[in-house]
Parts: structure tokens; sequence; C-alpha cells
């Protein structure tokens, strides 16, 4: 028993509920994400072996967060962040899934606007229970934050998929879109400020200043602009769902939605002092607010 909670606390699961299944997982995850990376490094896939390495410090922030500050991140959010990188890395990147079914990379930046939205709350939890803090949450600024917090986090993505973009020169994680028509005062002339209408677009031909042999494209090519809008608005309606639920579950009370919060919200593990002068703390701040209350009437 001491050797299973030992290696409970390194590796930062809990060491009396589905132990086997979460150790097993626990290896088997990490195992795959290094021998793609080894792999794909072999073969001069850097961006793919980068992504295994992030990923392999992504899966540290359990553990991290257990043994520094006792907050124990929920199966079902560990399991989905795994589940999230697994279909990222290896069905997007290796099987090469982003480009045969066009709806992966939007059914992923909705999963993980959902996710982000449900650590965003738990960071908002944590900092606002801590000794030092006077703050009050309501539901609403709750899920607001949540929202903001999602938001923020799919908009940096973008800008980190634009910067890899650009500076490398050879990749293209800002996927690119074939479209027939797009507005532009540009192709109006250089005196004209009425942005036209170019629609019923077939081909496109580049032809290059060395000679090379015109390359011909079916429509003309919307370089990670649409992708990027796509993107952030699937984020966006993901973290959208999850505050709802967690507005029904801090409001209504409803035990269905607070069951989903609670398998997807990290929560710090309190001791009885904590609890106490929480408690106490609570007890305060609504005698206070009663009393502002009152003022108001008088």
């Amino acid at each position: 028993m001491r050797r299973r909670e030992k290696i409970a606390r390194v590796i930062g699961i809990d060491p009396n509920r589905h132990f086997k299944r979460k150790f097993i997982l626990y290896v088997v995850t990490r195992m795959i994400f290094i021998l793609v990376g080894v792999v794909s490094a072999l073969f001069e896939d850097y961006l793919t072996a980068s992504l295994c390495a992030i990923a392999l410090v992504f899966f540290l922030l359990p553990t991290f967060l257990y043994n520094k500050f006792n907050i124990k991140v929920p199966s079902a959010l560990e399991i989905s962040a795994v589940l999230f990188t697994f279909m990222c890395v290896v069905g997007g990147e290796i099987g090469h899934l982003y480009a045969q079914f066009p709806l992966w990379d939007k059914i992923l930046h909705t999963f993980s606007g959902f996710l982000i939205a449900a650590i965003g709350l738990a960071f908002m939890d944590f900092f606002t229970k801590r000794k030092s803090s006077v703050f009050r949450l309501t539901p609403f600024f709750a899920v607001f934050f949540a929202f903001f917090f999602a938001l923020g986090v799919e908009v940096i993505w973008e800008v980190f998929e634009y910067m890899v973009d650009t500076f490398t020169g050879f990749t293209d994680m800002q996927a690119d879109y074939y479209i027939n028509y797009f507005t532009s005062k540009k192709a109006g002339g250089e005196t004209n400020p009425v942005p036209i209408i170019v629609g019923g677009i077939k081909d496109v031909v580049i032809t290059f200043e060395d000679g090379r042999e015109a390359l011909v494209l079916h429509g003309y090519i919307d370089i990670g602009l649409a992708d990027t809008m796509h993107d952030i608005i699937v984020g966006a309606a993901g973290a959208l769902l999850f505050c709802v639920i967690e507005f029904v579950a801090l409001v209504k009370r409803d035990k269905r939605m607070q069951k989903i919060s609670e398998s997807f919200v990290p929560r710090k593990k309190e001791t009885e002092e904590e609890l106490a002068l929480g408690e106490m703390m609570s007890g305060m701040l609504d005698e206070f607010f009663e009393k502002a209350e009152k003022f108001k009437k008088e």
C-alpha cells in the first residue's frame, strides 16, 4: 500500500480509486508520445517531434499541481486532455486527418474551448479561495471569466500558429481554404475606395519570375484568415457550452450539471483549517453585504 501511495504521489493520481487503470493509462500514453516523437525526429518531421515534446511537458501538469498546490485534476478532465492531445498529434498530424477530414480541426477547437473554460474557472476558484483573497464571486462573473479566459487562450494559439508559419517557412499550421469569391478594394485599383466583389472564381494561375511552369489552382486560396476565424468561433462555442452548464449548476443547483462541472473543474483539496477559515470569511462577507444593503435602503 505504501508503495502504491508513493507511486501515486509521484505521478499525481489518486491511490485509492481505479489506481491500476490510471497507472496503465499514464504509462501507455507517455510511451506512445515518446515513440512518435523519436520516430518523427528520425524522419526529420521536427514539427510533430516538437508537438510530442510539448505534449509530454503538458502531461506533467497534473502531477505538478497535485504535489505543489494539492490540486486534484478530475479523471474526466485528465483523460479528455490526453485524448485531445492524441487526436491532435497522432490523428491530425501523423494520420493527416486535418487534410482528409476538414471538420477534424473544428471538432478539436470546440473540444479545447470547453476544456480551457473549465481550467479557467479552476484558476479563478483557486485564487479567490486563497487566504489573502477578499474577492467574492457571483456565478455570472465566474462564467464570464471562464469564457474570456478560453477565448484568450484560443487567440494566443492562433498567434502561435501564425508565428510558426511565418518564421519557419515550411509549415502550414493555418490551414488554407479554396474560396470562389472575395471582396477587395485592392482589386479595384489603387485609386478605387469602394470594395468590389470578385466572384465566380474557377481557376487561379500563378506565374513565376524564374520561368517555372505556371501553377494552376482550382480556386482562390485564402491563406489562413478563414481558418483562424473559424477556429476562434468554434472554440468560443465550446467555451460557451461549458459556461452555460456551469451557470446552471451554480444558480439552479441542477445535480446533473453539477456532476458535469465536478468532472472537469480541478479543485484544491482544502485542509480543515482552510475550510473553517473559508466559512468564517464567507460569514463575515455575508454580514458585511447585509449591512451594506440596509445602509443603502436607509
